[in-house]
């Protein structure tokens, strides 16, 4: 039972570092996820937490296509 609540603790450590990474380059989606992931981990909610994990990965891939073609364009003109 005690690995349980430290591994919760674990997974709260984890998603503040990607809940500040997202406030600082503007990604709006994924740290409201970050926040939802945050109070599932808080209530030791597993289920919740498999939930919003799949939330989570969808908007991080959407956000790593979108930055991949922004660099693109960016690339393309200026280089």
């Amino acid at each position: 039972m005690e690995r349980k609540l430290s591994d919760y603790k674990n997974i709260g450590i984890h998603i503040n570092q990607l809940m500040g990474s997202c406030s600082s380059i503007g990604a709006k989606r994924v740290r409201n996820v970050c926040v939802a992931f945050r109070a599932a981990s808080d209530q030791n909610n597993r289920t919740g937490c498999l939930r919003v994990l799949e939330v989570l990965e969808h908007d991080y891939c959407f956000l790593k296509n979108k930055l991949h073609e922004l660099f693109q364009v960016y690339f393309h003109f200026f280089c």
